[in-house]
């Protein structure tokens, strides 16, 4: 059997509540399931603390940090702090994966990484692509 790396992916929210729920489902049934999902509420006022910390119970692959209002990038250091994964996905809390998001973008990051390490092992260098 082979064992697939470990995804984090990194949730900041903010008052989110008329979205995460569809947010939430979209990452959690990913065809890909070697997930860790880290969801950072930023201080909200609204009812995305308690969306999240229903989400937590559901799935034990849930990470929720409750911290105050910071902005996006205490949120992503909040998450940073405790995420162990491979491979990092930022998802906004507004957005949602269509469902094999990750398994698509695993499988294509391996294949960009065979690619590479041949390409640095051989010492190979293409000269028919333009420089941008």
């Amino acid at each position: 059997m082979i064992i697939k790396s470990k995804v984090s992916i990194i949730v900041p929210v903010y008052n989110s509540e008329l979205y995460l729920t569809k947010c939430l489902n979209s990452v959690i049934s990913q065809t890909f399931s070697n997930l860790e999902i880290i969801l950072v509420n930023d201080g909200s006022t609204d009812s995305s603390p308690k969306i999240i910390n229903e989400d937590v119970i559901k799935d034990d692959r849930i990470v929720a940090i409750h911290k105050e209002n910071g902005g996006i990038g205490s949120a992503y250091k909040a998450a940073f702090e405790v995420m162990f994964g491979d491979y990092i996905l930022f998802v906004d809390s507004d957005n949602w994966l269509e469902l094999d998001a990750i398994e698509n973008g695993y499988e294509a990051l391996k294949n960009i990484c065979k690619t590479l390490s041949l390409v640095l092992k051989g010492q190979y260098c293409r000269t028919d692509v333009p420089r941008v």
